[in-house]
């Protein structure tokens, strides 16, 4: 497996799979027995552990911020050990709150049994980011939560994703977590078998063998819709009021170029479902339009083209 810099690749499958013993031989809380792990083209086994460890980020699902320290502490752990200079670590600190969005002038002096465990979680991550890693390693670590905060974490981590672009490996169970959040998903079969490798929407339009499909489940065409967007669709051509941006020659409804399919269809359908969207690039400009017949052709080219691709081995 070939894990690309600035990637997030997701690990999904069952329980007992092999998951979390996979990303742990990475960082080597467990010892590969055979094989070689690179990061970087550097031989991970060859490192002292310690210094391996420092080098990569890890939050898990329990969290395990030491209760007996502040916010502020347990962020700054990883980089005491590495002995930076107080000033250095205190502008660390601030800085990674600010970015996981916690005020820091109100959290850095709690402790973590005054925190929600959403506000936990954040606190997770950015102890992770701490001195700066340039892999991180994720074992469920929204998996505790509530579906409402577990829908907002993954919301910041996306974003938070944007911003510092981290390699990083997410373990769940959830393949709808990980449709969400990965750039490509490794589904794993027993003893870590990769079943398949692949981006999201390959996956979803060509599974690569039946327990592959069982685990995709249902209604993979309806995930489908709500990961690809309009931006792959073949657009219809503008009319005269359309490139005015007045939205002649439909139903006067817009969408983005980075909206979902799904997004684009439930607008079509609360309009009644005649005509077509005005679609529109992020600035607000007209640059065609969309309507049922394009959804779906865009839904047939992509399941069309990973097949090509998932047949040719890429």
């Amino acid at each position: 497996m070939d894990i690309r810099a600035g990637e997030l690749v997701v690990f999904v499958g069952p329980s007992g799979c092999g998951k979390t013993t996979t990303m742990k031989m990475i960082n080597r809380l467990i010892e590969p027995t055979s094989g070689s792990i690179t990061i970087g083209g550097e031989d991970a086994l060859a490192l002292p552990a310690d210094e391996l460890r420092r080098r990569i980020g890890y939050v898990i699902q329990q969290i395990g911020l030491m209760p007996h320290l502040t916010i502020a502490e347990n962020i700054a752990m990883v980089p005491k050990l590495l002995g930076w200079k107080k000033p250095r670590i205190q502008e660390r600190v601030d800085e990674l709150l600010h970015l996981v969005g916690l005020d820091p002038a109100t959290f850095r002096g709690r402790y973590p049994r005054q925190l929600s465990g959403g506000q936990q979680q954040r606190i997770g991550v950015a102890r992770a980011l701490a001195a700066d890693p340039p892999v991180m390693l994720m074992d469920e670590p929204f998996g505790a939560t509530d579906p409402i905060t577990r829908e907002r974490l993954q919301d910041e981590f996306l974003r938070l994703q944007q911003d510092i672009r981290k390699t990083i490996i997410f373990v769940t169970h959830d393949f709808e977590e990980a449709l969400r959040l990965g750039d490509r998903i490794a589904v794993l079969a027993e003893r870590s078998h990769i079943a398949q490798f692949d981006t999201p929407s390959a996956i979803l339009a060509a599974p690569a063998n039946d327990y592959v499909a069982g685990f995709i489940g249902s209604g993979a065409t309806l995930k489908r819709l709500a990961l690809d967007t309009v931006a792959a669709a073949e657009l219809l051509p503008l009319g005269g009021g359309d490139a005015l941006g007045k939205g002649g020659g439909g139903d006067g409804g817009s969408v983005t170029v980075g909206a979902s399919l799904r997004e684009a269809l439930d607008r079509l359908v609360a309009g009644g479902g005649e005509g077509s969207l005005l679609v529109t690039d992020e600035s607000g400009r007209p640059v065609g339009r969309i309507g049922f017949a394009e959804i779906c052709r865009a839904l047939d080219a992509a399941s069309t083209s990973d097949k090509v691709v998932a047949s040719r081995g890429v």
